[in-house]
């Protein structure tokens, strides 16, 4: 198996933040070039934390796709999707519920990240296509 394609999840310690334990490693069909980062975390209930991304952007498509990004396509998977902006690329962190049991947990990132891939590719065409006005919004920002 090629090991680009696991993702690995540790536990992060509430307290300190720091990563202390290895929890479970999934198989990824596709999109592990999107992962920023994942970590497990206790708190009322097991959550997870999945960081995505995109590949590098210019800086008038970082506004575009923020713009054009349709957020309400994870709802029913994930308790919420938390503000991941202020990077150098876009990103959003996908906070859902743990559930024990590998085959389901596994199914459930793969889905997002498929999802999270197939938004993405829907949105840079149209981004391409308005590129001036995206431009413009960029130079507005600056």
């Amino acid at each position: 198996m090629d090991n680009y394609n696991v993702l690995v999840l540790m536990k992060r310690d509430k307290e300190s933040n720091m990563l202390t334990d290895t929890i479970d490693s999934f198989t990824l069909r596709e999109g592990m070039e999107l992962i920023e980062g994942a970590y497990f975390m206790e708190e009322e209930e097991p959550f997870v934390y999945l960081t995505l991304t995109t590949k590098d952007v210019e800086d008038w498509q970082y506004y575009g796709i923020y713009d054009l990004y349709n957020e309400e396509l994870f709802e029913g998977l994930v308790e919420e999707i938390l503000d991941g902006s202020g990077e150098f690329n876009p990103r959003w962190i996908f906070k859902f519920r743990y559930i024990d049991n590998r085959i389901e947990m596994e199914d459930n990132i793969n889905q997002l990240i498929r999802l999270h891939n197939e938004e993405l590719q829907r949105i840079l065409p149209i981004i391409e296509e308005n590129k001036e006005k995206y431009q413009k919004a960029a130079e507005e920002e600056e």
